[in-house]
C-alpha cells in the first residue's frame, strides 16, 4: 500500500478513536441519528468502499462505490437502508419513467412522500402507536435529514436540464456512503451533475485534499473537546443565567453561541466533508471561517456554504432574474425569499419529524430569519450604492468588525430567536424519536 493509503486509514482510525472516546459525536445537527451497528463498523465499511473504489474506473468503480454505499447503509439501519432504496427506485421512476424527465411529476412523488410519511409519524393522530413503534418515527425523521436537500437539487436539475440521469447513478447519489457515516442534514449538500462527473474517475489530488480536511476536523474536534472540559461554556451560560450575572451572561453567550456552536459544527462537516473527498467527489468545504466574518452579509456567505448555494439557486436567482430592471427590489424581494420561504421550508421537515407534529411551531427560525434577511438586504443595498473600499482593514479594526458580527449573531439567534421561542413555548423535549440504543 502507498502512502495514502496508510495515511487514510490512520485518519479514519482517528475519526473512530474520537467517536469512541466521546471526544466528538458524529452526529453533527442531526441529533438522534446513531446507527445500528457500533460506529467502527460503519467507519470500516466506508475504508473498505474507499480502498477498493479508488483503484476501479468507469462501471466498475460505480458498482464498487454502490455496494459500499448499501453495506454502509444497511449497518447503520437496515430498516432505512431498505426503505430508502425502494423510494429511490420510486423517484427515478417518476422523474425520467414513460419518456422524457417530467418535474412535475417527480415533484409530485416527493411532496407526497413528505405528506404520507408526516401523517404516518404525527404523534397527535396516534400517540400510542407511535410510543409502541418508535422505529417509524425514526425513519421519518433520518428521511428529512438525509434527503430534503438532495431531493431539491436532483429536481431543481432535472427542471432545468431536462436530461436523463442514469438508474445506477442516482441510486448511488441517494445511498452514498460517507451520507450514512454521518447524516448529512445540510452539512454536506453535494450537486447531483458534480457528484456524477466524479463517477468515472478517482481524483487522487481530491482524495489527498479530503485526507487533509479530515484530519483538520480532528484537530477542530480535540479543541472543542478540550474547550468542553476545561471549562463549558454552556455550562457556564446557563450558571450565570441562574445567578442574573449580567458581566457572565455577556461573556459566556459569546463563547456559548457563536464560539462553541461553530467549532463543534465545523469539526463534524470537516470530517464529513473529506469523507466524500476521499471518493473523489470534489465538494467544497461546508464552512469558510466563520468566526472570521466582519458582516452578517460575510458571515452568510462564509457559513454553511452548500446550503447557501441552493437557496441561492432556488430563490433568489429566480427573483433577481424577474426584477432584474428593478435591483434593489430584486435583493429586497429575493433576500424575502431566501430567508423566509426557502430556510424556513427547508428547516421544517427535521423539525416536524423531530417532534412528530408541528407544535410548538419554529418561531425561533422564523424570527432569526425575518432580522437576518433584512441585516443582509439592507447590507446588499449599501454595497450596491457604496461599494467597499478594497484595503484591508487594520488588525484592530478587523477584530472591532469580527467582535460586533459576534454580538449581533449571538443576539438574533440565541437571545431573540431561542429566547422568544422558550418565553412563548417553555421547553420542549422532543418525544417522538429516539436514539436506536
Amino acid at each position: 500500500m502507498d502512502r495514502a493509503t496508510w495515511t487514510g486509514l490512520a485518519v479514519i482510525g482517528a475519526v473512530c478513536a474520537l467517536e469512541i472516546t466521546g471526544i466528538n459525536g458524529m452526529t453533527g445537527w442531526s441529533d438522534f441519528a446513531t446507527p445500528a451497528a457500533p460506529f467502527s463498523v460503519v467507519a470500516a465499511l466506508f475504508a473498505v468502499t474507499w480502498l477498493v473504489a479508488r483503484r476501479l474506473r468507469a462501471d466498475l468503480r460505480r458498482l464498487a462505490l454502490l455496494a459500499g454505499s448499501l453495506a454502509c447503509a444497511v449497518a447503520f439501519d437496515p430498516v432505512f437502508a431498505a426503505a430508502s432504496v425502494a423510494w429511490t427506485f420510486g423517484f427515478h421512476a417518476a422523474l425520467f419513467g414513460g419518456g422524457p424527465p417530467r418535474p412535475r411529476r417527480g415533484l409530485a412523488y416527493a411532496v407526497a412522500s413528505f405528506i404520507g410519511l408526516g401523517v404516518a409519524c404525527n404523534r397527535d393522530l396516534w400517540p400510542a402507536f407511535l410510543d409502541e413503534h418508535r422505529e417509524l418515527g425514526r425513519i421519518g425523521y433520518l428521511f428529512a435529514l438525509a434527503y430534503t436537500l438532495r431531493i431539491a437539487w436532483v429536481w431543481h436539475e432535472v427542471r432545468m436540464r431536462k436530461q436523463p440521469i442514469a438508474r445506477l447513478d442516482f441510486l448511488l447519489y441517494f445511498l452514498f456512503a460517507p451520507m450514512f457515516v454521518v447524516i448529512p442534514y445540510m452539512l454536506a449538500v453535494i450537486r447531483c451533475d458534480r457528484f456524477r462527473a466524479a463517477l468515472p474517475v478517482h481524483d487522487h489530488a481530491v482524495e489527498r485534499s479530503g485526507i487533509r480536511m479530515i484530519t483538520w476536523g480532528c484537530v477542530v474536534a480535540v479543541f472543542a473537546w478540550a474547550m468542553h472540559e476545561l471549562h463549558d461554556p454552556t455550562l457556564a451560560l446557563n450558571e450565570a443565567l441562574r445567578a442574573h450575572d449580567i458581566p457572565g451572561v455577556a461573556v459566556w453567550s459569546l463563547l456559548s453561541y457563536p464560539i462553541q456552536h461553530t467549532v463543534k459544527v465545523c469539526a463534524v462537516a470537516a470530517i464529513l466533508v473529506g469523507m466524500i473527498r476521499m471518493l473523489g467527489v470534489d465538494l467544497a468545504p461546508s464552512f469558510s471561517a466563520p468566526l472570521a466574518a466582519q458582516s452578517v452579509p460575510e458571515l452568510w456567505r462564509r457559513w454553511n456554504t452548500h446550503f447557501r448555494d441552493l437557496l441561492v439557486e432556488l430563490f433568489y436567482v429566480p427573483v433577481a432574474l424577474r426584477l432584474r430592471r428593478k435591483p434593489e427590489r430584486a435583493i429586497i424581494m429575493g433576500c424575502f425569499y431566501v430567508f423566509v420561504v426557502g430556510s424556513t421550508l427547508f428547516h421544517l421537515p427535521k423539525h416536524y419529524f423531530r417532534s412528530g407534529s408541528l407544535y410548538p411551531p419554529m418561531l425561533n427560525l422564523i424570527i432569526e430569519n425575518i432580522v437576518m434577511g433584512t441585516i443582509v438586504a439592507i447590507a446588499l443595498i449599501r454595497e450596491r450604492r457604496r461599494p467597499a473600499a478594497a484595503s484591508p482593514p487594520s488588525p484592530f479594526r478587523f477584530c472591532l468588525r469580527v467582535l460586533r458580527t459576534w454580538v449581533i449573531w449571538m443576539a438574533v439567534v440565541l437571545y431573540l430567536g431561542h429566547g422568544t421561542q422558550y418565553a412563548v413555548f417553555g421547553p420542549v423535549v422532543p418525544h417522538a424519536i429516539q436514539p436506536w440504543r
